[in-house]
C-alpha cells in the first residue's frame, strides 16, 4: 500500500477559465454565510451563471487581482483585490472587494492563506493600507478579519438594495 500525500493548499492568480469555480463558490458562500442576514428569497434566487458574468467583467478590470485558494487542483476559495473604491482614499490604499471560501472548507486555512496573499500582493505594488467592508451582523467574517490583524476603523456605510439594506463596517490594516 502506497501512502497518500496530504492535500496541498496553494494560492495563485485566477484566469478566465477559473470564473465558473469563483461564481459557484460566491453563490454557495452567500447562501450559507448570509442566511438570516439577507432575505432567503434573495439568497435562493442567486444564479451561478449570472455571477459568472459579473466575475468575467471584474477579472478584466485594470488593477484588480483575483486570487484562488486551491486544495490540490480543486478551487475552494477566492479573494478579489483592487485599488480602494472609497471616495477620498489615498492612492496607495488597496481594498479586498470579495473574500469567500466554500462552506465545505471553512476553517481549512484557505481564508488565512488568501488574506496573506492579498496583503503581500498589495505591498508588492506599493500599497500602504488595505481595507474591506463587512456586514455588521457577519460575526464569523468579523472574527476572521480580526484574527488576520484587521480592525474596524469607525467608518460605516449603508448599501441599499431593492429587497434589503446592508449596514457595513470598514476594516483596515496598515501594510507597512
Amino acid at each position: 500500500m502506497t501512502p497518500t500525500s496530504p492535500p496541498v493548499l496553494r494560492v495563485q492568480r485566477a484566469t478566465f477559465d477559473d470564473v465558473p469555480d469563483v461564481a459557484r463558490i460566491h453563490v454557495r458562500s452567500w447562501q450559507s454565510g448570509y442566511r438570516g442576514q439577507i432575505p432567503d428569497s434573495v439568497l435562493d434566487a442567486l444564479d451561478i451563471e449570472q455571477r459568472a458574468g459579473v466575475w468575467k467583467k471584474n477579472i478584466a478590470e485594470p488593477g484588480r487581482v483575483l486570487l484562488l485558494a486551491q486544495l490540490d487542483t480543486r478551487t475552494i476559495g477566492f479573494c478579489s483585490l483592487s485599488p480602494s473604491r472609497d471616495a477620498g482614499a489615498a492612492p496607495d490604499t488597496a481594498e479586498v472587494t470579495a473574500m469567500y471560501v466554500d462552506p465545505d472548507h471553512y476553517r481549512s486555512g484557505a481564508g488565512t492563506a488568501l488574506m496573506a496573499a492579498a496583503c503581500a500582493e498589495a505591498r508588492g505594488r506599493g500599497d500602504r493600507l488595505l481595507t474591506l467592508w463587512v456586514i455588521d451582523t457577519n460575526q464569523r467574517g468579523r472574527r476572521f478579519y480580526e484574527s488576520c490583524g484587521l480592525r474596524w476603523d469607525g467608518a460605516t456605510q449603508e448599501v441599499k438594495r431593492p429587497e434589503y439594506t446592508l449596514h457595513e463596517l470598514r476594516y483596515r490594516v496598515d501594510l507597512v
